[in-house]
């Protein structure tokens, strides 16, 4: 076996193994085409992942080679036993892991590693660590470091006065992305909810981590689509007035809110060549040089300026434009406005001081551009963002690689392909939707652009000494035309409506909240809880408890007859498909204090995409099936293994080649048949 010195492991949120090898197929993933070719895999390309199959869960596995009732990662949200059973943890976090990572036990072995935005890696939890932390979740999918919202800004003569609509802030987080203030409107003081809610169920001053429960009654099926999760502004386009610069005889004026409406910028239109108006120019107010500019169809480069909070302290920022539409003679036009983002945050690298020394070399990381999915132009704008935002990853993964001589291990989550599945899957396949082929031509194009980062990484497989794994926590599959989930499963809370449906929970909303509901745990004997728990409101337990403990495995059963019982109301079919009582599901690695009493999954037709059904599902052309392929030094070469390989052996693989101890909680095994010189026999 050649000598194994370093790993690259680049994690593809959400790829689809079976959408991976159809678009090899077709000539469209060259560098995954050349992995597959020279490395070693699956047929299928597949990896059995972890329960539930959703990504803070896998990445967690894929980092500790363990199973989520040993790793204790049990869902996208984290709910503690003991705790309110209203009151769930944010789970992207390294101190929710009760399992050594990888990167610790390479760093013990001399090897620093390397972390850029990958789940479950942040905070740094080795004190004078030598390994770098980029924790990409302060932009995707967590937008913490954002200083204001997106906006589509549309500019006409004919407006009179400025006027925005600020996007809105549903409690859904189903398509995995978080936004700041979805946090700041659902974490309710107490004394705004009237007494309604009691026992500390809302709180202020709750740790950032933790926050109540969203209660979620009246799903819909296209609450994953964070259509309006954009600000619209609507500005008067005037001639300049007060203006400190030349602007010229044809310039003209519009303004734009920033700093979430406590600021103004300005915005000048002009001819950059002919007669026509294609140039829009940007600047902080009447007296400052430019910011920047751009043409239509263009972005700009980063604008760099600086907000005033509300209490006094400045913070400099960044954002980009994009020149959508002019109109020729100059009398309207609209532009997009990206996130605006937080330029002198140290807070989510590590050591600190790195933050700088990145910002220097890589500039800001761009957010994606959501708006209008399914029109040319929003579709258009955002695939743009999202090659600006690879683009990134790969100079900020050059950097840091090229930087540090002692790296042993890279590791890495790449997130655009389950954003872009989860906005775009239920509608991407025939009968689906009118335009099913383009939002299909869309997923490809998601896979296309990380495939450009995989291009990247290829070359540093030349010293012969540097092994590389593709992987992903899961796919992604449709529900059926005409099929949507009747309320029951949800990564971002509790879902009421079809176990208030079987008498089990009862809820009520909070007068005067739109979308806000409450428990009333006096007269919920059950609750279901996150993608696949159905937890026992139970006495001496739950804080609210009033099921008796002699009750108990007598109410789980009868839970679980309901379940399989329970028929669709539009379409008779039954939702779920198995329930298991937590005994039972500790033969998938599923258990502990963080999972319910019931373990539960859905028939594809009914499910969120993700998370709500095992590894090898398939549904009109898409699958759950995880990534897995392995190529360069101490593997094989050219090859198909029959060994199933399983999230958990990814970590004590990669730990057998590059000599280094296995993480001490890992309970997978060392894909022996993917190394260089061993031989399968057949029988």
């Amino acid at each position: 076996m050649s000598k194994v010195k370093k790993a690259i492991m680049i994690g593809l949120d959400s790829a689809d193994a079976t959408l991976v090898k159809r678009l090899i197929d077709m000539g469209r993933l060259p560098a995954m085409k050349q992995v597959m070719e020279q490395g070693v895999s699956q047929e299928d390309l597949g990896m059995i992942g972890v329960f539930p199959t959703v990504t803070p869960t896998n990445w967690a596995t894929i980092c500790t080679g363990a199973y989520p009732i040993t790793h204790g990662v049990t869902c996208f949200q984290n709910h503690t036993r003991g705790k309110s059973l209203g009151i769930l943890e944010q789970n992207w976090d390294s101190r929710r892991m009760h399992a050594e990572a990888i990167w610790e036990t390479f760093e013990e072995a001399g090897k620093r590693a390397l972390l850029l935005n990958y789940c479950q890696a942040w905070p740094n939890r080795v004190a004078d660590s030598k390994n770098i932390f980029v924790d990409g979740t302060g932009v995707e999918p967590f937008l913490r470091c954002t200083a204001d919202f997106q906006k589509i800004i549309y500019f006409d003569e004919s407006f009179e006065g400025l006027k925005t609509i600020p996007h809105f802030v549903d409690q859904n987080t189903s398509d995995c992305v978080v936004y700041g203030d979805q946090i700041e409107k659902f974490t309710v003081p107490a004394n705004d909810i009237k007494g309604l809610v009691k026992d500390g169920l809302f709180t202020e001053g709750m740790p950032p981590l933790e926050s109540p429960a969203f209660v979620i009654m009246d799903y819909s099926p296209e609450q994953a689509s964070k259509d309006d999760v954009i600000d619209k502004v609507f500005s008067p386009l005037k001639e300049p007035t007060g203006w400190h610069t030349a602007l010229g005889d044809e310039a003209k004026v519009f303004i734009y809110p920033v700093n979430k409406g406590l600021e103004r910028h300005y915005a000048v239109i002009g001819k950059s060549t002919g007669d026509s108006y294609d140039t829009v120019t940007f600047y902080a107010n009447r007296k400052s040089a430019p910011l920047g500019s751009a043409k239509v169809g263009e972005w700009s480069d980063w604008l760099y300026t600086s907000f005033t909070d509300e209490a006094g302290d400045e913070k400099k920022v960044a954002y980009k434009m994009r020149i959508v539409e002019i109109s020729p003679d100059g009398t309207k036009g609209h532009v997009y406005m990206s996130h605006t983002m937080n330029v002198d945050v140290s807070e989510y690298i590590y050591p600190h001081e790195f933050a700088q020394e990145l910002m220097d070399a890589c500039g800001p990381m761009l957010p994606h551009a959501l708006y209008d999915r399914f029109s040319d132009e929003g579709r258009t704008i955002l695939m743009e963002s999202f090659a600006e935002n690879n683009a990134w990853h790969i100079r900020a993964a050059k950097y840091m690689i090229d930087k540090y001589d002692d790296w042993g291990l890279f590791y890495t989550h790449l997130h655009g392909i389950d954003l872009v599945e989860h906005w775009y899957i239920n509608q991407a396949f025939e009968g689906a939707h009118e335009k099913w082929r383009e939002n299909l031509e869309t997923i490809y194009q998601m896979y296309e652009i990380y495939d450009t980062f995989v291009a990247a990484m290829l070359p540093y497989l030349a010293d012969g000494e540097t092994a590389l794994f593709i992987t992903s926590d899961h796919g992604q599959v449709p529900r059926s035309a005409g099929y949507h989930n009747p309320g029951i499963s949800d990564l971002s809370g509790i879902s009421c409506k079809v176990m208030s449906d079987l008498g089990y929970t009862v809820a009520h909303p909070v007068p005067n909240m739109d979308d806000v509901w409450y428990i009333d745990w006096s007269k919920t004997k059950a609750i279901q809880a996150r993608s696949s728990y159905i937890y026992i409101n139970l006495k001496g337990r739950d804080p609210e408890g009033i099921v008796e403990p002699e009750d108990y495995k007598e109410l789980v059963q009868q839970i679980i007859s309901d379940l399989y019982a329970y028929r669709d109301p539009e379409h008779g079919k039954r939702v779920v498909a198995f329930a298991m009582t937590m005994e039972e599901a500790r033969s998938l690695g599923v258990g502990g204090e963080h999972t319910g009493d019931i373990f539960f999954q859905l028939n594809p037709d009914f499910g969120e995409e993700h998370a709500m059904a095992p590894s090898y599902v398939t549904n009109h052309g898409f699958s759950l099936i995880s990534l897995c392929l392995m190529c360069g030094a101490g593997l094989k070469k050219g090859e198909f293994i029959k060994r199933q390989i399983k999230a958990v052996d990814v970590v004590p693989t990669i730990c057998a080649l590059c000599d280094v101890r296995i993480p001490a909680n890992c309970e997978g095994g060392v894909i022996y048949q993917a190394l260089e010189g061993f031989s399968e026999k057949e029988y």
